[in-house]
C-alpha cells in the first residue's frame, strides 16, 4: 500500500532527530515539513496564521504541582501569552509570536516542563479522573501506572512520532469518573474479576466512536506491559495509507477485534484473561466531590477552558493557603484537593460545557467558542445536569460526540442569508451501553436554537427519568434518527397537538412507535401524501426556519 506524505517524512528523518534542527529553524517562514516535525515537540503552527504559535504542555494524569504551575505562570506573564485548559486536561500556551516561540520553548525546557509528544502521531498525555485515588469510590489509583507508562514512552526515539496516527489513552480506577472516557483509542476501565479490582480493556475509540471490548481483564500491575503490547501491535500492523483511515479504529475495522487481540497476546508474550465485570458507570457531576479523607474536592472554574495568569495566580493562592493539591480535569477546570478534612474550600459550579479553542485561537473554527458559548441557555444545562460538548469544526475538540448534547458551530445559508448555526448531536451514553451521539440536525439557525432546547428539555422533564443519559438510553435511542428529527420539528411547530402525543413518544414500556407517530404527525400537518419522515422533515424545517417564511 502506498504510504501517506507524513509517513514519507518519518522515513526521511526520524522525528526524534529533529531536535537538533530547532535552534536553526526559520520561525517566520516554516514549510509543511518543518511544521510536522515541530509538532513532535509540542510546537504548533499552521500556514493560515504563520506568525502565531501554540505550545502544548504535557501533563499526564492532570497532576500539576503548585511549583510547576507557578513556573508556567511566570512564562505566561513574561511573554504576554494566553492559556487554555484542554478537554484532555492539558495546558496550551497561545498567541506566541514567531519572534518569541523558540525562547518560550527553551524557557520551558530549562524548567523541565515537558512538551514532547503532545501533538501529531504520538501517545497523547494519558487522562484519568481528577480525583483519582482520592474520591470515595476510587478503587484503583491510576497515577503510578501512568507515571510508569510515561517513563517508557516519553522522549524515546522508537516512539516519538512513529505511530500511524495519534493515540489517546485513559485509565479509570473510579466508579463514577468525572469524564466520559469512551472516545479513547485505549481505555482501561475499572472492573472486577474473581474478587479483585483491575481493568477491562477497550479499544478503538475516537471522536465519533466509542471503544469496544477487547475481552481482556488485567490487574493493575500488568497495565504498563499491556499498554506496550497494544501500542506495539498498532505500530506494527496499523494502516499508514490515507490519513483519514489510520487510527486504531480502522485497523480493528479491517482486521477484526479477534485478530487484533491475537497480535496483542503475541506482543505481550502470553495469553490474557477474558474480561471481568465492568464497575465503571457514568459520570456524576458534583460541585464538591467526597474524598476518602472526609474532605471535599472543589472546582475552580475556567471560562470554558480559557484562563489567564491572574486566574492561575488565584488558584495558586488558594491551594497554598489550604495546602491543597492542584489537578486538571478533562472538564477543563482546576480541581483542588485539600489536605485536611476540616477545610472547606470555596467551590464553583461546573458549566458542564466542554469547548474547543474557538476561532480566537484556532483558524479552523468558525465560531469564537469561548465568547459565543454565552448565547446558550447554560443555566438550563446546569439545572438538568446535562453535559454539552461544543466544537468549532468537524475535528471535534469539544467532544460533541461524547456529551449528552453536542454542537458544532457553523454558518449556513440554507434558510436565507448566511447566519450562525449549529449542527446538533444527541444521545451519547456511557452506561449501561456506551455509544456516541447521533446527528439530530445538520444545521439549526442560532436564532432558533433556544426553542429547540426548550422542547427537548421539556420532554426530558416529562419523562421523569433521573438523568438525561437515561432519557437518551430509554427514549431517544429507541427511535431512528429520521423520526427524532421529525418529532422535534413537530414539537416546535405544533406544541399543543404534540403534547397530546407526548405520552406515546415517552412510553418506555412499549416498542418505539415510529410508524404510529409518523401517521399522526402527517394527519396533524395535513401532509398525508408524504411517504417518508425525511421528506416531511424537509418541509417542516423550512416552515420553521426559512427567513422568507418568517
Amino acid at each position: 500500500m502506498k504510504v501517506n506524505k507524513i509517513e514519507r517524512l518519518k522515513a526521511q528523518k526520524q522525528p526524534f532527530d529533529y531536535r537538533s534542527e530547532l535552534p536553526k529553524a526559520d520561525w517566520h517562514a516554516l514549510d509543511e515539513e518543518a511544521r510536522f516535525y515541530l509538532k513532535n515537540f509540542g510546537i504548533y503552527n499552521i500556514k493560515l496564521r504563520p506568525e502565531v504559535f501554540m505550545i502544548r504542555l504535557r501533563i499526564d494524569g492532570g497532576r500539576i504541582s503548585a511549583e510547576r504551575l507557578e513556573q508556567i505562570v511566570g512564562i505566561i506573564e513574561a511573554y504576554g501569552l494566553k492559556v487554555i485548559v484542554t478537554s484532555r486536561a492539558q495546558l496550551e500556551l497561545h498567541e506566541i509570536s514567531a519572534s518569541d516561540v523558540y525562547a518560550v520553548y527553551e524557557a520551558l525546557q530549562h524548567l523541565n516542563i515537558e512538551t514532547a509528544q503532545t501533538l501529531t502521531d504520538n501517545f497523547r498525555a494519558i487522562v484519568t479522573d481528577p480525583y483519582d485515588g482520592e474520591a470515595e469510590e476510587s478503587h484503583v489509583t491510576c497515577y503510578p501506572l501512568i507515571e510508569e507508562i510515561r517513563e517508557r514512552i516519553l522522549n524515546n526515539p522508537s516512539w516519538m512520532g512513529t505511530l500511524p496516527r495519534k493515540f489517546n489513552t485513559a485509565l479509570i480506577g473510579r466508579k463514577k469518573p468525572l469524564l466520559n472516557p469512551w472516545g479513547n483509542d485505549l481505555l482501561f476501565a475499572l472492573a472486577t474479576k474473581e474478587g479483585a479490582y483491575g481493568f477491562n480493556v477497550y479499544l478503538g475509540g475516537k471522536n465519533s466512536e466509542v471503544a469496544k471490548t477487547a475481552n481482556i481483564f488485567v490487574l493493575p500491575e500488568v497495565v504498563p506491559e499491556l499498554f506496550e503490547a497494544v501500542v506495539q501491535t498498532y505500530h506494527e500492523h496499523g494502516l499508514r495509507g490515507s490519513r483519514s483511515k489510520t487510527r486504531l479504529f480502522h485497523l480493528i475495522a479491517q482486521a477484526g477485534m479477534g485478530q487484533v487481540r491475537v497480535w496483542i497476546e503475541h506482543c505481550y508474550g502470553s495469553s490474557l484473561a477474558g474480561e471481568g465485570a465492568l464497575e465503571m458507570v457514568s459520570a456524576e457531576y458534583l460541585s464538591e466531590t467526597p474524598l476518602k479523607s472526609a474532605a471535599f474536592g472543589s472546582i475552580f472554574r475556567t471560562r470554558y477552558g480559557e484562563s489567564s495568569a491572574e486566574a492561575l495566580r488565584e488558584v495558586l493562592s488558594l491551594a497554598k493557603a489550604s495546602r491543597a493539591e492542584i489537578r486538571l480535569g478533562a472538564d477543563q477546570n482546576f480541581h483542588l484537593l485539600p489536605s485536611e478534612a476540616s477545610l472547606r474550600l470555596p467551590t464553583e459550579e461546573s458549566t458542564l460545557l466542554t469547548a474547543c479553542a474557538g476561532s480566537r485561537y484556532c483558524p479552523l473554527s468558525l465560531w469564537d467558542i469561548k465568547a459565543d458559548a454565552d448565547v446558550l441557555p447554560l443555566g438550563l444545562f446546569r439545572k438538568h445536569k446535562i453535559s454539552l460538548g461544543f466544537s468549532g469544526c468537524l475535528k471535534g475538540c469539544g467532544r460533541h460526540y461524547h456529551s449528552d448534547i453536542g454542537l458544532i458551530g457553523l454558518r449556513t445559508n440554507l434558510y436565507g442569508e448566511t447566519e450562525k448555526a449549529f449542527r446538533i448531536f444527541l444521545g451519547a451514553t456511557q452506561s449501561p451501553v456506551a455509544r456516541p451521539s447521533r446527528m439530530l440536525y445538520y444545521s439549526v439557525p442560532l436564532r432558533a436554537s433556544d426553542r429547540l432546547f426548550s422542547v427537548l428539555f421539556e420532554d426530558f422533564e416529562e419523562s421523569g427519568l433521573a438523568s438525561f443519559e437515561l432519557f437518551s438510553h430509554q427514549v431517544l435511542n429507541r427511535y431512528e434518527i429520521d423520526l427524532l428529527q421529525l418529532w422535534y420539528l413537530f414539537r416546535q411547530l405544533y406544541e399543543t397537538e404534540s403534547r397530546l402525543l407526548l405520552g406515546r413518544f415517552l412510553d418506555t414500556s412499549a416498542e418505539a412507535q415510529s410508524h404510529a407517530l409518523f401517521e399522526e404527525i402527517k394527519g396533524v400537518t395535513a401532509q398525508k401524501e408524504v411517504s417518508e419522515p425525511a421528506e416531511l422533515t424537509r418541509i417542516l424545517s423550512y416552515r420553521l426556519w426559512d427567513q422568507d417564511v418568517l
